[in-house]
């Protein structure tokens, strides 16, 4: 089955002029060696490794229709015609994409409906500039966020939308004045039906927010938590930094006698907080607080392991300080980001640690993005 696979080729009618899916119309299996390749390349800089400690990159169960999550611009071409789409490359051109192949369908529907509504009578205000329309593991139920370049809420043609597009579960409203690269900045406030959406995970429903972070490809999550079982075993505690919504502290629960998540998104942890409280989870505890506030506890715990899941940033340093001190003996990477990667695996060398495998993870097919999953010891 995976030769079937290694061999799917995939197009697009956006590529050329889009050019985020910058993979497409090569075979999946070059793909997948591609970013083994980079993050090979990558590694070589600052990190001593031997070929069997570089695994083939973790395919993803499918490689269209994969995305759970759609941000996306709204402009206007020369014919005063709206446009729903992605900026192209190196530039802040939009480009209409009404046919993008990665996007969960049910969102590509969503996103059809959307802009017919955009292109009717109905009027919608200028300061509307961006869509972040999410979905859980049910596609049927979504979640929208319209994003306003103002410091007041405009009159927005809230039943229409609903009407226009009957996936959507909930609406809220971004005010984000300042623009930039961040779409979503600051408080958002509901509108219409339900505040968030929900993944099946572990046995729970893990609820995610508006404003909190959750992978665009829900199917890779079972195995790279299998993995991430698998390694790191069973013991009294597991610290999970960077925990967002708790998705792997949550998932690995059953092993540990007890999980300790910390995170610094308000957001992020209410989820966390609410998945525990309706799932009656009595072994996870939630720390609100950015790592380099959370230090002075952390140094009092004594985890056997810990998960370790930054931005494209990469570690705090001083976290990294306060896990080579840890009793910690093994410890789960995992990273959206090749170079910051490397140069956190460097350091923890350093210290002590050893690596032991390391793989990239295809979260986005037809991309360049590189994901890997990094285990290491004492």
């Amino acid at each position: 089955m995976m030769t079937a696979v290694a061999d799917r080729i995939v197009d697009c009618p956006h590529r050329v002029e889009c050019g985020a899916c910058s993979l497409l119309c090569q075979p999946y299996g070059v793909q997948l060696e591609r970013k083994r390749r980079r993050l090979m390349d990558v590694l070589e800089e600052k990190v001593r490794y031997r070929p069997r400690q570089i695994l083939p990159t973790l395919p993803s169960p499918q490689v269209e229709g994969y995305r759970s999550r759609a941000k996306m611009a709204i402009s206007t071409d020369r014919e005063r015609r709206s446009m729903l789409g992605y900026f192209q490359r190196q530039t802040r051109e939009v480009v209409d994409a009404p046919h993008c192949g990665v996007l969960v369908p049910e969102l590509l529907e969503t996103t059809h409906g959307i802009r017919r509504l955009l292109n009717s009578s109905i009027r919608i205000p200028f300061a509307l500039r961006y869509i972040d329309l999410r979905c859980g593991s049910d596609p049927n139920l979504q979640h929208l966020t319209l994003v306003v370049r103002d410091e007041t809420l405009p009159r927005l043609p809230i039943e229409a939308l609903v009407e226009a597009c009957p996936h959507v579960a909930g609406i809220a409203v971004n005010l984000n004045p300042g623009g930039g690269a961040q779409v979503i900045k600051g408080r958002i406030e509901p509108v219409f039906g339900v505040r968030e959406v929900y993944v099946d995970s572990a046995s729970l429903s893990l609820r995610v927010s508006p404003g909190s972070f959750f992978q665009v490809n829900l199917g890779l999550l079972p195995e790279v938590h299998s993995r991430m079982a698998a390694f790191l075993g069973a013991g009294k505690l597991l610290v999970d930094l960077y925990a967002g919504v708790g998705t792997h502290g949550l998932a690995l629960r059953r092993r540990f006698g007890r999980v300790l998540c910390v995170e610094g998104v308000r957001s992020s942890v209410a989820d966390a907080r609410a998945t525990i409280k309706a799932a009656q989870v009595d072994n996870v505890e939630v720390l609100a607080s950015p790592i380099h506030r959370a230090l002075r506890r952390l140094r009092s715990e004594k985890p056997e392991a810990i998960v370790l899941n930054p931005s494209r940033v990469g570690a705090d340093p001083l976290a990294l300080e306060m896990i080579i001190a840890s009793p910690a003996r093994l410890l789960a990477y995992l990273s959206c980001d090749p170079a910051t990667l490397t140069r956190d695996l460097a350091m923890l060398i350093d210290g002590g640690f050893e690596l032991v495998t390391v793989q990239a993870v295809d979260m986005m097919p037809q991309t360049r993005q590189v994901e890997a999953l990094a285990l290491l010891r004492r």
